[in-house]
């Protein structure tokens, strides 16, 4: 799948929250660019691949509480991705919290074919298990029970992994404590714990099977309170002397227990035989660095033996194996102990183990014959530490006797030399000595030789190498997982909780033997016997899925019951029902992901908008207007930031997911989707989501603010027009709209200007015209009855009407002496009695004025937030000013009219009339 670079700000900021590389790249890979997943992923490697462990199974002897557990529920809630298991590739196992450890062994045994096929042939109808009284057996049967139902899953799901909660949550310990998977028990202990309860819930169901059959003819049946204590408690060992027992015919203990019987020795002499012994993993040093050698060492312990009269004297315990388990388990010790600092530490030293070993030579039976050739092999290696021992003195290397090898062609040479040449004073001399190295050499090989085929004879019991767990981190902080051998195929796999797939054998080896390099190594290996392969295990076929039901034919898929088969069609069923909506919910996700995206681009931009618009000055206004891009940037600049933020949500969601109609309308967005949204966003995200009425309160002001910057443009445009009556009109309903206003606001400081300028402008335009017609007769009563209105009255000079007085009559005198049209237009401003004829007129609406309103209420309601958005309506404004301000005698007009602190007689508004009547 093809997905995006992460985004460069979400990377720094994982690298702020001390995050590697590897990790965000990792977590972004497996989240395949689903942001909605990255930071659970992310936490996953933090809390679960690498937990801080004080309890790691690699140290057996001691054990610390957890200090970082991850709830479950917390796993439960988290979204993976269902993806289809590949064909011929297993299933892989949910990870749950630092259950890692349980998943790779629980992996291992389910390779293990008559293991498998004891749990598959399990039923259940016999019993009813709310009447079990004892809560141990009870809870042992539902472990059985779901350890049945993930097997039967693992046989033939369409699943790519299989979700262990049911099972986890059923491991119980002898005292009835739910195990804990996080809190990791010893791996003896824990392993231990697991196969008592499958032994218990196997011995009980079986008891009870036969128990059913021998009184079935009888009315009552009272047999399923039946338990029999002996059958599960009472110490074997001083090993398990807390554990309960496996029973001694049981499957569990012939697959995974083995018996053993130890002997004292004296000086190679046996000297008493010790009380049998149940092993079922075997703990061997890494420090012997070969497997063998370090099984030697376990089955041979030096210890100190106390003879009856308390004496103690150095003795060996050597163990025989009396009965073999068919599966054999190693745990590999790598934890050290500092004395000096109380620390432990992991030994990352290299440790081999072959793919084949024969345990002939450590049986019961063949004591005799093992304990001759161990005999000469003890003289053979005691010969060969003389050997060494002079071999050091010879070479005077420290010890170091492979130099010698480097001198092997050179005594040849200096046996051909002459009598004359060796007794050249630089002859360098190499006397018998010499000789005698390279003859101890060739008896050490072959000493070593006889004791590598010393035990030829003993080879009949062959275990092959078949599971491998591996621990990757340090004693405190780790993740494991597991290779797998699969014997039909010959192939090996790798199983890393939910990621399965094959591996090579020579990276297998490579990782699981460990070196100083890495911290990858095996803690725990298992061979399987030879024998129990053979029978049970051939031509087995375990990782075809349900779309191909070959498994159903092989040996696995013969072990399902039509019960089992109808449990797992439904399942797979489910499963597609699960990837179906898992679609939708990707597709949701991805939704979300680009809304994000989206509302960022916005927040950037109206960032920017912002910026460019405080950067602008807008000459003759007389503070900074709104900005009417659209609603979301009025906000912005209204510093209304959190609704601006809701509202580009809003926008976002909108264009991205069709199938809403935002946050606000209806349809409206689900407010669980919604919360999904707030929960991605990582920074600048809106806060308290506003109700409707602060949303449509918002919106009303919008569209008032828009009617009246509308209602200027208008009146600026029509003025430019020469419509003039219209002009006035207008600029009366907009005096009436502002005078409402807070008298801070924008519009009502812009009537107080545009009042002035638009009357000295009217005068302008009407003597500039060379002759007075009626229409203009009109306009100039009307600008009479503006003034009657008295808008703003108590903002104007006291001057001002008498002014207006004067520019009317200079207009009217240009082209006329007549001073009964002056007297008929000025006598309602003179005598202060208003033409309500007049007024009446200036009351009416222009035909146009509220259609061209609503336009632009309309287009600027509709408006989304791009790029390409512009304030339109202020542009034209700010034309039409710069138009008006063109005609220079209206500026000067106004510059003088302002600066004055008299009325500007006639002759000088005649002078600047004359002069400045043009455009400039």
């Amino acid at each position: 799948m093809q997905f995006n670079q992460i985004d460069d700000s979400l990377y720094k900021k994982y690298i702020r929250e001390g995050y590697s590389d590897s990790e965000i790249q990792n977590a972004w890979k497996k989240s395949q660019g689903n942001i909605y997943h990255l930071d659970q992923w992310l936490k996953e490697m933090k809390n679960e691949s690498y937990i801080i462990n004080q309890s790691s199974p690699l140290c057996n002897d001691y054990n610390f509480q957890m200090t970082n557990t991850v709830s479950l529920i917390i796993h439960q809630q988290q979204v993976l991705p269902i993806n289809i298991r590949e064909y011929k590739i297993p299933c892989g196992l949910l990870n749950l919290g630092n259950t890692c450890y349980f998943n790779s062994l629980l992996q291992s045994y389910y390779a293990i074919y008559d293991f498998v096929s004891q749990i598959m042939k399990c039923k259940f109808d016999h019993i009813n298990i709310n009447n079990i009284v004892d809560k141990k057996i009870q809870n042992s049967i539902k472990l059985l029970q779901h350890l049945q139902n993930l097997f039967v899953l693992m046989i033939g799901s369409d699943r790519q992994f299989i979700n262990p909660k049911e099972v986890i949550l059923s491991i119980y310990d002898d005292f009835g404590n739910q195990m804990t998977i996080g809190d990791q028990k010893d791996v003896c202990e824990f392993n231990h714990y697991f196969l008592s309860r499958i032994d218990e819930g196997l011995t009980y169901l079986t008891q009870q099977l036969q128990n059913n059959n021998n009184f079935q003819s009888q009315s009552q049946v009272f047999i399923q309170h039946l338990y029999i204590p002996s059958l599960f408690q009472f110490p074997i060992n001083q090993q398990y002397q807390n554990y309960s027992f496996i029973s001694d015919n049981s499957i569990i203990n012939n697959l995974f227990y083995g018996k053993l019987s130890p002997q004292i020795l004296i000086q190679g002499i046996p000297i008493k035989n010790c009380q049998q012994e149940i092993f079922n993993i075997i703990q061997i040093d890494v420090n012997h660095r070969i497997l063998i050698e370090a099984l030697d060492k376990y089955m041979n312990q030096t210890i100190e033996y106390r003879h009856d009269n308390n004496q103690y004297q150095q003795a060996i315990k050597q163990f025989w194996i009396q009965q073999a388990p068919q599966i054999l388990t190693f745990q590999i010790q790598r934890v050290e102990f500092h004395k000096e600092f109380g620390t432990f530490s992991k030994i990352n030293y290299s440790f081999n183990f072959e793919k084949e070993l024969f345990l002939d030579r450590y049986l019961l039976s063949n004591q005799e014959t093992a304990r001759k050739i161990q005999t000469q092999n003890q003289q053979r290696k005691d010969e060969l530490n003389q050997i060494n021992k002079k071999l050091e003195q010879l070479n005077q290397f420290n010890g170091n006797i492979e130099i010698i090898k480097t001198l092997e062609p050179k005594l040849q040479y200096f046996n051909t030399q002459t009598f004359i040449e060796k007794n050249h004073p630089f002859y360098v001399k190499f006397n018998e000595n010499s000789e005698e190295v390279v003859r101890l050499q060739e008896k050490k090989k072959q000493i070593d030789l006889n004791i590598s085929n010393s035990y030829n004879q003993l080879k009949k019991q062959k275990y092959v190498l078949q599971s491998i767990l591996m621990h990757d981190g340090s004693y405190y902080a780790g993740h494991y997982f597991a290779y797998i051998y699969n014997f039909d195929e010959q192939k090996w796999y790798y199983f890393n909780d939910i990621i399965v797939h094959e591996e090579t054998e020579e990276n297998v080896l490579k990782f699981a033997f460990g070196d100083q390099t890495n911290c990858k190594s095996a803690y725990l290996i298992q061979y399987i016997q030879e024998d129990t392969l053979k029978q049970g295990q051939n031509n087995m076929k375990i990782f075809s899925n349900g779309q191909n039901q070959n498994y159903l034919k092989e040996q696995y898929g013969l072990l399902l019951s039509q019960k089992q088969k109808d449990f797992l069609q439904q399942d797979n069923q489910k499963f597609k029902k699960e990837q179906q909506q898992q679609q939708q919910q990707q597709q949701l996700n991805n939704q979300i992901i680009t809304v994000i995206q989206l509302y960022n681009q916005y927040l950037n931009m109206g960032n920017e908008k912002q910026r460019q618009y405080q950067m602008k000055t807008y000459l003759v206004i007389p503070q900074m207007p709104p900005y009417f891009s659209n609603f979301a940037m009025y906000l912005k600049i209204k510093s209304n930031e959190q609704m601006f933020k809701w509202v580009i949500l809003d926008e976002a969601i909108k264009k991205v997911m069709s199938q809403f109609n935002g946050l606000f309308e209806q349809p409206k967005i689900d407010e669980k989707i919604k919360n999904q949204i707030l929960d991605e966003m990582l920074y600048d995200k809106p806060s308290s989501f506003p109700t409707n009425q602060e949303r449509q309160a918002s919106i009303e002001e919008y569209k008032n603010d828009i009617k009246q910057q509308s209602i200027i443009a208008y009146i600026l445009q029509q003025y430019n027009d020469n419509k003039l009556i219209k002009t006035l009109q207008a600029l009366h309903k907009f005096m009436k709209l502002a005078k409402q206003l807070n008298q801070q606001s924008y519009f009502y400081n812009m009537a107080i200007k545009l009042k002035q300028y638009i009357q000295i402008g009217i005068v302008c335009k009407i003597w500039q015209n060379k002759i007075i017609n009626d229409e203009e007769k009109i306009v100039l009563k009307l600008l009479v009855a503006f003034q009657m209105q008295e808008h703003f009255q108590q903002k104007e000079s006291k001057l001002w009407r008498k002014q207006l007085e004067n520019l009317i009559s200079s207009a009217i005198n240009k082209y006329s002496q007549n001073e009964e049209l002056n007297q008929e237009v000025l006598k309602p401003l003179i005598q202060n009695i208003k033409d309500f004829e007049i007024c009446s007129k200036l009351d009416s609406s222009p035909q146009d004025f509220d259609q061209y309103i609503e336009e632009q209420q309309k287009l600027y309601l509709e408006k989304r937030f791009e790029n390409n958005l512009e304030d339109s309506l202020l542009d034209t404004l700010m034309s039409n000013l710069q138009k008006f301000f063109e005609i220079r005698s209206i500026k000067l007009l106004i510059e003088n009219i302002d600066k004055s602190t008299s009325i500007l007689d006639k002759n000088t508004i005649q002078k600047i009339f004359q002069e400045y009547a043009q455009i400039k």
